[in-house]
């Protein structure tokens, strides 16, 4: 039986302590990966991915993800080396467009495609010990270099991506795509395909693309209580991948509407509860992991079944009303993985 890796992505909120805490546990329950996100002005991201790895001692772990807006790609590649060689090689580095920080950094999202490529090209080249002069458009270096040796010259790139172009990104220069936020079978049909074509374009095939699938994800014996808990995480990534939409053949509400035209790519949260709340049940089955275990169980079956390319599932923990981020990754783990425990077991990937 194929290898499914087990991951969390964790959202950098409350005290470092207790995140380092849950991803001890995770790792315990037999978690592979954890992840940091990079989101508003919260914690610094590689500050915490640091102290979760001095206190873990085999799960990979790695920005899930950050953006070469508001860091520089050459800072990026300084930074996720540094990691590499505090974890002995255990470091990956997930890569998206981003969105929910440009607002306060006065950031503009431009040319996401574009500027991703450009990324991930120089950031492969620096590891390699390259001196690298870019001329953009969007990215600029004038002779970078590390001023070190990294301890691998290969550490593995993800490229974040739900829209059209984006998913063809991945296929085409990512070691890996994380497939955000798809969790029906039409969704990830529509992803593997596009995967499929950038891969084809680089002259690889969609085997050759490990495929992340990644969900928002809240667990709890009341089902519309976990629903309502992914609202506004849903609501935040249609606003930065509306695209998708028209080729989902999805219709949002009209006052889920009016919020993307009024506020761009980066909406304030009062922005985002708002658009969250006018969210019809089926966009948050299409874009979310809720309910109780069992119906998690069921969901999450359905998919791997359906698409042996997924290699990792990772949960982004939206704790209901009354519980933690820390206890949706525990019932998932402990109630929902175990569904999966002979695919999963010793992988790696």
């Amino acid at each position: 039986m194929r290898e499914v890796a087990l991951g969390v992505g964790l959202p950098l909120e409350g005290p470092v302590s207790e995140l380092v805490a849950t991803a001890q546990e995770a790792e315990a329950l037999g978690c592979s990966f954890v992840w940091a996100n990079d989101d508003r002005l919260q914690k610094d991201l590689f500050s915490v991915l640091t102290a979760i790895a001095l206190g873990t001692q085999r799960v990979r772990l790695g920005p899930g993800v950050t953006n070469p807006y508001s860091r520089h790609p050459a800072l990026l590649a300084a930074a996720v080396a540094t990691l590499d060689e505090i974890t002995g090689g255990r470091a990956v580095l997930g890569l998206g467009a981003g969105g929910t920080n440009h607002r306060a950094l006065g950031v503009d999202r431009t040319a996401p495609v574009a500027t991703l490529r450009e990324a991930i090209v120089l950031i492969r080249r620096l590891l390699r010990g390259e001196t690298v002069t870019t001329e953009g458009p969007v990215i600029f270096s004038r002779e970078a270099v590390l001023d070190f040796e990294p301890l691998r010259s290969e550490v593995p790139i993800y490229l974040g991506a739900r829209g059209p172009r984006m998913l063809e990104l991945a296929g085409e220069v990512a070691d890996a795509a994380i497939v955000g936020n798809l969790a029906t079978v039409e969704g990830w049909r529509y992803a593997c395909e596009r995967v499929e074509q950038g891969a084809a374009r680089a002259g690889r095939s969609l085997d050759e693309v490990s495929l992340t699938a990644w969900f928002y994800c809240s667990i709890a014996d009341d089902p519309s209580t976990a629903t309502d808990a992914i609202r506004p995480m849903v609501a935040t990534s249609l606003v930065t991948s509306r695209s998708i939409l028209d080729d989902l053949g999805l219709v949002m509400p009209e006052r889920f509407a009016e919020v993307m035209a009024t506020h761009g790519w980066t909406p304030s949260a009062a922005a985002v509860r708002e658009a969250g709340a006018t969210l019809p049940p089926e966009a948050l089955e299409w874009f979310g992991l809720a309910g109780t275990p069992e119906e998690c169980r069921d969901r999450l079956a359905v998919l791997l079944e359906e698409f042996p390319e997924i290699t990792q599932v990772v949960v982004v923990p939206a704790p209901p009303a009354g519980s933690s981020a820390a206890e949706v990754v525990r019932r998932f783990l402990t109630e929902v993985a175990p569904a999966i425990r002979p695919a999963h077991e010793g992988a790696s990937r």
